[in-house]
């Protein structure tokens, strides 16, 4: 007994010493967080103190008032938060952003002061970043507070310090022209503050002068040389003194334009994404390179004097001043063919030198007075440059003299001076969006000044025409196109609704032979849908096309769709089959859109009759009274009236139709007619366009049936099926995914089907239809591009 005793004894002590051993080696990186979180808030504390004690000594105050101010109110904010918080603790508010104490005031308080009195050196936002990020990781790690809370603390106060900056104004602290004239001092260039002259701001916000400098010779190792180009006037060698072009970059200028280059940088791939933006120092030593590049290749380009560094935040550049206009302000007699030959031949020779200046256009080229062309601005060009870009360059200069001379007169130019083929290899990159900023505000200011010429369009049709040979097929160069990120942006929302739906889904209890023959139905239904839709494309092509493979592109046209919002996919593997058949482009097009027509009419033939038989076969419980036939039918025919009076009454909106009507009935009416005198073709499509809706319908009758196990009525399927396609044509996003499920669900809902079960068909209906169709649709898709039928 002592023995069994002593033995638990022992047993329970060694398990009581493990426990203290285990909660101590627990406690030891508990406290190393605590230590961890009480450094990084004091950093974050101590770093806006240190850059408040040096605005102090430069005697900058305001500013320190300003953050004091601001990192009171934030204190304020984050105090008050967390004391309504804990009084309403237990809401679903307090509880999204991180329960009782959300807000960390000390993080709050110190972004609050840096946003105002920002940072003078580098190693501060580095160490206050580094702080704040490890701080709110131990505060997260030690259970304190979420990631939520720590997110919201760092925007209060960001948003509390940008609140404040706005009503009380914004300080300009960046380095004014006496500190900007202090640092040419010191290379040779002695300036009066009398003779600077403010210019127009350059590319990316940069603030340009023009000041009038003497050179004294200290400090400048090209002060005392001789003038680099003759012909360049704008220097005084008897008094010594020279006029200065002065470029000056701020970060905090260029910050206005980060929105519009990041989005160029994401949307664009490849050579023509322009070179990081985000270093200053990189920028200045790509536009000095750039320029001692363009001067040893011997083309006139105003020498760049000298480049400095202002401040951290701040580079002066600093260029000989030439006085010489423009070539965009030239008078319309000075636009000889000498002037577009010279104009060629510099980028010619840019090109032999790979140089691409990357806004070649007609702003930044000059002509002095003895008729010698100058380039100026290439500080944002590009060295060794691949001849994409040089040829980039051309097809921008084309269009800009095209702006200026017209589209005729600039291409024929253009192909004396380089010959067709070089011409021609400009074509490729003719697009809108590869070009600069200035060109694409030219091309929309000269469509909004009333003259509706599409001039990228008669270049290409001058090109062309000049050299039929000519490769038209533009270079593929946008990474993501704005419909990409629309369809992104509407497939999250689409996924965030289909998820709600789900939590609704039960799976369907196919026990029964008659829940599997209900099931096999809707899926011979689905396949029907294709074969409809076939028909409909046959019935409007006067061609002999064979039916199989037909079918075989509406279930490509299945897969192409899922990467295309609403019918987009389809109507373009459509189009594209037709033209590889054999059937000229511009019919191609018309035979799809008549086929659209026709889908169009029966589609309002069929809303109007499936609500008016929904209607009439109403429950005795009422499920159908949401879905009426006086009020669909009455409130379709009513809206068609008031628009056609409307139309008819108002004559802005009669000549709209028109315009807008004309062009449909001079394309498609007379294929149309091609089509009625057919019995034959009319049938096929008029039987394809009520076949594919009464198919659907009929696949979305029987997911229901094979779920619930009752009957429902038919027409208010086909009610909800039609309104729900009409739902997914406007949704951008591929097949209406998310648009179609919602309605569908609400449709059948309201036609007394329980929203369990609502849910659960619709995804059964969606299967059949949509998800399931892409796997043959891609076999089918590859089978026919391999065929060359796609």
């Amino acid at each position: 007994m002592l023995l069994a005793a002593a033995g638990v004894v022992g047993h329970r002590a060694g398990c009581d010493l493990r426990q203290e051993i285990l909660h101590r080696a627990s406690a030891f990186p508990r406290f190393l967080l605590y230590v961890v979180q009480v450094v990084s808030f004091l950093a974050v504390i101590a770093v806006p103190v240190a850059v408040a004690v040096e605005r102090v000594v430069k005697r900058e105050t305001v500013q320190v008032v300003d953050a004091v101010g601001a990192s009171t109110v934030a204190y304020l904010a984050a105090f008050g938060v967390n004391i309504a918080t804990s009084h309403y603790q237990d809401s679903s508010v307090a509880q999204a952003i991180g329960g009782a104490t959300p807000m960390q005031i000390q993080l709050a308080v110190g972004v609050a002061a840096v946003t105002v009195l920002g940072f003078s050196r580098s190693q501060y936002r580095s160490l206050f970043l580094s702080a704040a990020a490890l701080g709110g990781l131990a505060v997260v790690l030690l259970g304190q507070d979420s990631v939520t809370g720590v997110l919201l603390s760092a925007l209060l106060g960001r948003i509390v310090g940008r609140a404040w900056l706005s009503v009380r104004g914004v300080l300009d602290t960046r380095p004014g022209i006496a500190r900007i004239l202090t640092e040419l001092d010191h290379v040779g260039f002695r300036a009066h503050p009398g003779s600077v002259r403010v210019l127009e701001p350059g590319v990316d916000g940069a603030r340009r002068f023009l000041v009038t400098v003497a050179n004294h010779g200290s400090g400048s190792g090209n002060g005392n040389r001789d003038s680099y180009r003759k012909g360049n006037s704008n220097r005084d060698s008897a008094s010594n003194r020279q006029t200065l072009d002065l470029a000056v970059l701020d970060q905090s200028q260029r910050a206005a334009y980060l929105t519009s280059r990041l989005w160029q940088w994401i949307r664009l791939r490849g050579p023509v994404r322009r070179r990081s933006f985000f270093s200053l120092r990189r920028t200045v030593e790509s536009e000095v390179l750039m320029s001692m590049a363009v001067e040893a290749a011997g083309i006139r380009t105003p020498r760049l004097r000298t480049a400095r560094q202002v401040d951290q935040d701040t580079a002066l550049l600093a260029y000989d001043h030439l006085d010489a206009p423009r070539v965009a302000d030239l008078p319309d007699r000075a636009w000889t063919p000498g002037l577009h030959s010279g104009i060629w031949a510099l980028w010619q020779h840019l090109r032999c030198r790979q140089l691409a200046h990357r806004e070649l256009t007609t702003d930044h080229l000059r002509l002095d007075p003895s008729g010698r062309l100058w380039l100026t601005d290439v500080g944002y060009g590009e060295i060794t440059a691949e001849d994409l870009l040089c040829r980039l360059d051309g097809a921008e200069l084309l269009v800009s003299l095209a702006l200026r001379v017209g589209p005729a007169r600039a291409t024929e130019e253009a192909v004396d001076a380089l010959g067709p083929a070089t011409v021609a290899s400009l074509l490729p990159l003719m697009q809108p969006i590869l070009f600069s900023e200035g060109t694409a505000k030219a091309l929309r200011r000269h469509r909004a000044a009333g003259d509706r010429a599409d001039i990228v369009g008669a270049i290409r049709d001058r090109i062309i025409a000049l050299h039929p040979e000519a490769d038209v097929q533009p270079v593929s160069l946008e990474r993501v196109r704005p419909r990409t990120v629309l369809s992104i942006v509407g497939g999250t929302i689409a996924f965030y609704l289909l998820a709600t739906q789900l939590t609704g889904f039960q799976v369907p209890e196919l026990d029964t032979w008659q829940a599997w023959g209900w099931v096999v139905g809707a899926a011979v239904a689905s396949a029907v849908t294709y074969v409809a839709a076939a028909f409909n494309l046959l019935g409007c092509v006067k061609e002999r096309v064979p039916v199989a493979t037909t079918v075989l592109a509406q279930v490509a046209a299945a897969f192409a769709g899922l990467v295309a919002p609403a019918s987009v996919g389809g109507l373009a593997v459509n189009t594209r089959y037709l033209q590889r058949t054999g059937i000229p482009v511009a019919r191609a097009v018309t035979a799809v859109g008549v086929s659209q027509v026709i889908g169009f009419a029966c589609y309002l033939l069929l809303l109007l009759l499936f609500s008016a038989f929904a209607g009439s076969h109403r429950k005795e419980s009422g499920g159908l009274s949401a879905i009426t036939p006086s009020a669909t039918v009455t409130g379709v025919i009513i809206a068609l009236a008031v628009i056609g009076l409307l139309i008819a009454a108002v004559p802005k909106l009669r000549t709209l139709v028109v315009s807008r009507v004309k062009p449909l009935v001079t394309d498609i009416g007379p294929e149309f007619l091609q089509v009625a005198r057919t019995p034959r073709k009319l049938a096929q499509a008029f039987g394809g366009a009520l076949g594919l809706p009464l198919a659907a319908t009929l696949c979305l009758w029987a997911s229901v049936n094979a779920v619930s196990g009752t009957e429902v009525n038919l027409a208010a399927m086909g009610v909800a099926y039609l309104l729900a396609k009409a739902v997914g044509s406007l949704v951008p996003t591929p097949g209406g995914i998310g648009g179609v499920e919602a309605v569908l669900t609400a449709g059948l809902t309201a036609a007394g089907v329980p929203s369990a079960v609502a849910a659960t068909s619709v995804i059964v209906f969606r299967l059949l239809t949509w998800w399931l169709p892409v796997i043959p649709g891609w076999f089918a898709f590859t089978a026919l591009q391999r065929r060359g039928a796609l």
